[in-house]
């Protein structure tokens, strides 16, 4: 199975999803799935220094490694998980999407990737 399959998965399996990705954590997009318009290859980069933080503050704090990162903005919800040290996948869903069913989409996803990646 190659990284897209495993994104259009996540996708049919989530109501509300937009796009999704797997991205490096120096922001370079490994592959990508969106239904529209959404620059999920923008989002992703983006995303990945807010992730860095993220983790820098949780292990500064004593707070265990970071798992997942949630932000919701005034027109989508971006769901984003580490896939191992060097890696994280992104779900941005509509408002209306079903979060719960996307995190777990993605728990499913991540030992797919790990193991293409491997």
């Amino acid at each position: 199975m190659d990284f897209k399959k495993i994104l259009e998965e996540m996708l049919e399996n989530v109501e509300g999803s937009i796009g999704a990705s797997l991205v490096g954590m120096d922001g370079i997009v490994i592959d990508q799935v969106s239904h529209n318009a959404f620059d999920i290859n923008a989002v992703g980069a983006e995303y990945s220094s807010i992730i860095k933080n993220a983790m820098k503050a949780s292990s500064n704090f004593g707070l265990g490694n970071t798992a997942e990162i949630l932000i919701t903005t005034d027109k989508a919800s971006m769901i984003m998980m580490l896939v191992g040290k060097n890696y994280f996948v992104a779900l941005a869903l509509s408002l209306d999407g079903n979060l719960g069913r996307g995190r777990l989409e993605i728990k499913k996803a991540i030992p797919k990737f790990e193991k293409e990646l491997s």
